[in-house]
């Protein structure tokens, strides 16, 4: 076994979030959003995978996320748009790539169509959340562009707040969107996110692009969705120690234990994703038993109370579970005051990556 940390990616549990989620949105079409390699994940075997199940939107944040994935998706019939438009590559980069950005700016939305021909693109409204996309004031001159040749194929704007429903931001921003929509006709549009998938049906428009729900965490707070747990972040124990009353744990001794017991060291900290907040504070899974985070993590280990365990030594080298079935990326991010889309991008690259149910391998 090694002593690095892995991740389990069970391509299966994607494809059933993939499906709960398009029977949620129907009749919209449901996209996928993979960037951030599918929210640490694995954009490519999940991207595939989704292929699979019919997926043919995939949104990324830049155009070097896209490149791998783009022939097999291009294959496919599918379509593949980045949210943060052209950045800094030049047009003829995307249009080599047949890959379509989502304009966010006046500036932008010009050089585009001064620059590709015609090609589509997508064009982001900001309504509220102030991030991306353009202002009110900027579309009747992004409107004056159709006539000189812009191509929009997709008109998109990003919810604030859908993760509560109840807030009142979620109805003015989809009241400015509808507003502001039906000045551009009859193109393709999009709102939701995840947490938007849940909102109501006026919020789904032609197409919807989860990404969080499709890897398991939960989107919204007002209600359970029934997600498979599609990964199992884990890491071995190096190390089982007996300790005594008033023994302290970690860099600067912020532990310090309250009776005799047994801890075990675990191959995994910061550097592979598991975040310092977690100190005294989070918990691991190990042989049964959820056990607490003593003491500092540390760049490569933490340490954890499996006092509790029945045979504390027999958990030499078994894997601990850091974030799974057993011990939600949700949980742990409640934990962590943190969110599960920190959790989830943070895990790191000397992680080992393991897809079970990938489908050339059955």
């Amino acid at each position: 076994m090694s002593a690095q940390p892995r991740l389990t990616i069970d391509l299966d549990g994607i494809a059933a979030n993939y499906r709960l989620l398009q029977e949620t949105v129907a009749p919209a079409e449901c996209a996928a959003v993979i960037k951030a390699n599918a929210y640490g994940l694995g954009a490519n075997a999940i991207g595939r995978r989704l292929l699979a199940e019919g997926c043919r939107t995939f949104f990324f944040a830049h155009l070097s996320e896209a490149l791998e994935l783009a022939p097999e998706i291009h294959q496919a019939g599918g379509t593949m748009f980045t949210l943060n438009g052209t950045g800094l590559y030049p047009v003829d980069a995307f249009l080599k790539a047949g890959i379509i950005p989502v304009l966010n700016t006046l500036e932008e939305t010009r050089h585009w169509a001064r620059e590709a021909g015609g090609a589509p693109a997508g064009l982001h409204l900001d309504t509220g959340m102030n991030r991306l996309g353009l202002p009110a004031s900027h579309d009747a001159a992004v409107l004056e562009l159709k006539t000189d040749g812009l191509n929009l194929i997709h008109l998109m704007s990003h919810p604030a707040c859908a993760d509560e429903p109840q807030r009142a931001e979620n109805r003015a921003q989809l009241s400015r969107f509808v507003q502001r929509a039906a000045a551009f006709g009859d193109i393709t549009k999009s709102f939701a996110n995840s947490a938007g998938c849940f909102l109501g049906p006026e919020y789904r428009f032609d197409v919807a692009r989860p990404g969080l729900a499709l890897y398991g965490a939960q989107p919204v707070s007002d209600r359970w969705v029934d997600l498979a747990t599609p990964y199992r972040f884990e890491a071995p124990v190096l190390q089982v120690r007996r300790f005594s009353e008033g023994e302290s744990f970690g860099y600067g001794g912020t532990h310090s234990a309250k009776s005799g017991g047994c801890s075990a060291t675990i191959g995994a900290g910061y550097a592979d994703g598991v975040p310092r907040c977690l100190s005294n504070r989070g918990h691991i899974w190990l042989g049964g038993i959820k056990a607490p985070i003593i003491g500092r993590i540390s760049m490569d280990s933490l340490a954890a109370d499996i006092s509790a365990h029945p045979d504390p030594e027999s958990l030499v080298h078994e894997l601990a579970q850091i974030y799974g079935p057993d011990l939600t990326v949700d949980a742990q991010a409640a934990s962590a005051g943190l969110s599960a889309y920190e959790l989830l991008t943070r895990i790191g690259g000397r992680t080992q990556r393991i897809f079970a149910n990938a489908l050339d391998s059955r």
